[in-house]
């Protein structure tokens, strides 16, 4: 049994290459700061990959867009950032405002994900900047 379409696939494909120089060039968690330098080798729990800021029937249309992507540790993408309450999309994408100033795009990701231009507002965003 195939665990995704072979179309999801292609387009997995499709988008790997930017994915991995997304997480050569941050080369940290944008959530939590590790650097995989400091895990011990061979610990799956602190390689890095992308998480798709915009997810479920979303999440193939933020595979390539930097601005819907952060890099993380597979402890924060698979533990942490799955809590959509302690970690809504507001507070995500003022993580890559800060981490990523350059590739933060709240209009080009409320156009992504639709439902209008105020999807996310930038006063959502600025809520999660301050220091908790």
């Amino acid at each position: 049994m195939r665990r995704v379409s072979k179309k999801t696939q292609a387009r997995i494909d499709e988008c790997r290459e930017l994915r991995q120089q997304l997480v050569r060039e941050v080369d940290r968690c944008e959530v939590c700061g590790h650097d995989p330098k400091w895990a011990r080798p061979g610990r799956i729990a602190w390689s890095l990959a992308c998480h798709e800021i915009a997810n479920g029937p979303l999440r193939q249309k933020a595979l390539d867009k930097r601005y819907a992507l952060l890099v993380t540790c597979w402890r924060c993408n698979s533990e942490r950032l799955t809590d959509k309450k302690e970690w809504p999309e507001a507070r995500q994408l003022a993580r890559l405002k800060r981490s990523r100033p350059q590739d933060y795009d709240l209009v080009a990701y409320n156009k992504l994900v639709g439902y209008g231009p105020n999807r996310v507002t930038e006063e959502e965003v600025r809520t999660w900047e301050k220091p908790r």
